[in-house]
């Protein structure tokens, strides 16, 4: 019983939704993706604006135009920085990565921000699955 639980407890944190754990890497290669609903994506100009949208900003007009910029769906980026399960949006059940990506394609090349872990895919990177 003891060796049960010791190998659950060791599963949790290797595990893809542990708190030690991102989706993606610096230096992977990614495709910007939102979603089949809506494939453009918000890449922020800031992690923590980025987590705050994703709560739920109540001020959307002037939170999101100086602080955000749309990207089409299949923009490349490339992975620069990791902060594992922060964004907490409000109809998703478990928390989401806070992925830092340099935009690689499109009209914002050479810009640096930050996108949730659901719209970011590629080789290496595990797809999310919705709870709905």
């Amino acid at each position: 019983m003891r060796k049960a639980l010791l190998l659950v407890a060791l599963m949790a944190l290797v595990s893809p939704g542990s708190a030690f754990a991102c989706r993606a890497v610096a230096g992977m290669h990614v495709t910007l993706f939102g979603g089949v609903d809506d494939p453009d994506v918000l890449v922020w100009d800031t992690k923590d604006r980025l987590i705050g949208y994703a709560g739920g900003s109540s001020d959307t007009r002037k939170f999101l135009l100086p602080h955000a910029i749309l990207n089409r769906p299949g923009t490349r980026a490339i992975v620069v920085s990791c902060r594992g399960n922060v964004v907490r949006a409000k109809f998703r059940v478990d928390p989401e990565d806070a992925i830092g990506v340099l935009i690689l394609s499109g009209k914002y090349r050479g810009r640096y921000g930050w996108v949730s872990s659901s719209d970011v895919h590629g080789r290496g990177i595990p797809e999310t699955r919705d709870q709905w």
